[in-house]
């Protein structure tokens, strides 16, 4: 455009020529003026285009060209003569310079130095160069808009990865030379998955847009802010010299988006984020080792169970480096014969009289010993060796029922990443067929976060487990989210009480008047009522007297291999014929004490 400007006054020699880019807003764009100081330019940049905004502001306002054979008398330079005049300029004549389909996208000026008109020439002049400048600004608005389309968040408006991997070396550069460091903070939205699933995509994506509005209002201009996908941001900070400051951008982010967002139909909900946040130089010189680190922080975070953020230490990367051997370890622990199966027994509330056993899977590693089933699930979930895990735990318990009396029953832990896999239901008919185990007597046990995964396919497979004859149960109820939205997405036959309810019910007045009310819950859906942890008769007393169904805990018997149940589990032809010999004090009924094996 410069150069447009200085050949277009070589050939108007008394010209000064100028250039104006008309932005999206409507405001005016200075592209060029060589020939004008650049303090006149910056004057007019952003100004709004209306009819008394000088030549250029009432050419593209009109999309006519205008010509002011005298600035100084003229009303419409009324606010900007006196910058012309001081300039020796006395007369403007500014033509719009229009796209293809008729849109004021600029403005092409010749400046006067005496009150005149343009002659014939000069009109000549800025026909063809108004035709060039058009060409040239569409191609470059269409440059930028593909730039923008490939850099720019849809949804939110953001940048995006790509953005962010462009425009952080540009930061780190500046930052280097002034000696500055660079925060990364890596923001994650908690519970928005659940949000999706239970309140619509719509919701979900004006909550997102709500986030995204809020981080930007908190960023300063030099920050940088991304959306790296689903729910999941990233805020690029330069120039905060101290740890203090960026803990204070930190709480203060975490303070904005807590606050509530007003998303449609009177819905408001609350954002609460983690955030992993890593620095430049201390934690890394580039974008991925920054980003794997404060994503590092915002694991660290996510595992307390609360809100909040944290700074990535180099211990982080030991806790990672455990995390990924235990991942390793527990996708080989069935192969090679580390993992076994317990079972604990279920008794009929009123009278002790055993129905059945929960199947609950061990893992004795060679090196660590016993390893809880809390730690090493989520990693055989995370791995992807759950599949595997699960299909051992149901062929282990069914090959077992298969041996015991028709009327003991066996319950199965099945993992949301199990279930919602379409070949679920299939395994589990499969085995039942292979073991000869009649369906009616396995019963898999769920969680209320199975909902969160995939909530269609895991519905799905629920209803073909019951289509197969399986009965399915609700495990932990009261501890996830939604519990009575769980409770109307499916028809469950039991519903399990969460033992840390149970726990509590004799000595809190909240755990109890919980546990009575989820007793009442299921006697008014007609579902019978387990409930777990019970490990004094006490418990089983106040749960007795409340019409609870079924009991489970230490008081009616340990995780123990099924030999130890050998009594309640024999076959009854063998039971009777040994029954004038001394036997185990394990009894098939509770009504007085826990079995002596337990």
């Amino acid at each position: 455009m410069n150069l447009l400007c200085e050949r277009a006054e070589v050939l108007a020699a008394s010209a000064v020529c100028s250039i104006i880019r008309v932005d999206a807003a409507g405001c005016l764009r200075p592209l060029a003026g060589p020939s004008l100081p650049k303090e006149y330019s910056e004057a007019i940049d952003g100004v709004a285009i209306g009819p008394m905004i000088g030549s250029c502001g009432s050419a593209a306002f009109h999309g006519e060209a205008v010509e002011v054979t005298n600035i100084k008398t003229d009303p419409r330079w009324r606010d900007f003569k006196d910058a012309a005049l001081s300039l020796g300029l006395k007369a403007c004549w500014s033509s719009p310079i229009k796209s293809h389909n008729g849109r004021v996208v600029g403005t092409f000026a010749f400046y006067f130095r005496t009150t005149r008109r343009p002659s014939r020439l000069e009109k000549r002049i800025v026909e063809y160069c108004t035709h060039v400048c058009s060409l040239a600004i569409e191609h470059w608005e269409a440059h930028d808009h593909i730039r923008k389309l490939a850099f720019t968040d849809p949804l939110t408006g953001l940048g995006n990865r790509a953005y962010m991997a462009e425009t952080f070396p540009e930061i780190l550069a500046r930052a280097k030379e002034r000696g500055e460091p660079v925060a990364v903070l890596y923001v994650d939205i908690d519970g928005f998955r659940m949000l999706n699933e239970a309140q619509g995509h719509k919701n979900g994506d004006l909550l997102l847009r709500s986030v995204a509005d809020r981080m930007r209002k908190i960023a300063a201009s030099q920050d940088a802010v991304a959306r790296l996908g689903s729910d999941e941001f990233l805020m690029v900070c330069a120039g905060r010299g101290h740890r203090v400051e960026i803990e204070e951008l930190a709480t203060k982010l975490s303070k904005a988006l807590a606050e509530r967002h007003a998303l449609e139909t009177g819905l408001d909900v609350k954002a609460v984020a983690s955030i992993g946040i890593a620095c430049f130089p201390d934690n890394g010189h580039d974008l991925q080792s920054l980003l794997g680190h404060a994503d590092t922080a915002l694991r660290r975070v996510k595992a307390s169970g609360r809100a909040g953020h944290a700074f990535y230490t180099a211990h982080m990367d030991a806790e990672k480096l455990a995390q990924r051997a235990l991942e390793r370890d527990v996708s080989t622990a069935a192969m090679t014969g580390q993992l076994s199966v317990v079972y604990q027994p279920q008794a009929d509330a009123g009278t002790g009289a055993i129905q059945g056993f929960e199947a609950l899977l061990r893992w004795n590693h060679p090196i660590h010993g016993f390893v809880s089933p809390m730690v090493f699930i989520p990693a055989a979930e995370a791995c992807g060796a759950i599949e595997d895990i699960g299909a051992f735990v149901l062929r282990e318990a069914l090959a077992q029922a298969a041996t015991w009396p028709r009327h003991l029953r066996v319950a199965v832990n099945a993992s949301s990443a199990q279930i919602v896999r379409a070949g679920f239901a299939k395994l589990v008919e499969d085995t039942l067929a292979a073991t000869g185990v009649d369906p009616r007597r396995l019963e898999i046990e769920v969680t209320e976060s199975l909902f969160i995964y995939d909530a269609q396919a895991a519905l799905e497979t629920l209803r073909r487990l019951k289509e197969i004859g399986v009965t399915v149960a609700i495990d932990d109820f009261g501890t996830g989210y939604s519990s009575l939205s769980t409770l109307r997405s499916f028809p469950f036959d039991r519903i399990k009480i969460d033992r840390s309810f149970v726990f509590d019910m004799t000595a809190n007045g909240d755990a109890a008047a919980i546990v009575t009310s989820i007793l009442g819950l299921g006697r008014a859906l007609g579902r019978p009522v387990v409930a777990e942890g019970v490990e004094s008769q006490e418990q089983l007393d106040l749960l007795r007297s409340q019409g609870c169904n079924q009991v489970q805990g230490y008081l009616i018997g340990k995780p123990l291999p099924i030999e130890c149940y050998a009594s309640l589990t024999a076959a009854k032809s063998k039971r009777s014929s040994s029954s004038n010999a001394k036997r185990p004090a394990a009894h098939s009924r509770v009504a007085i004490a826990r079995p002596a094996v337990a």
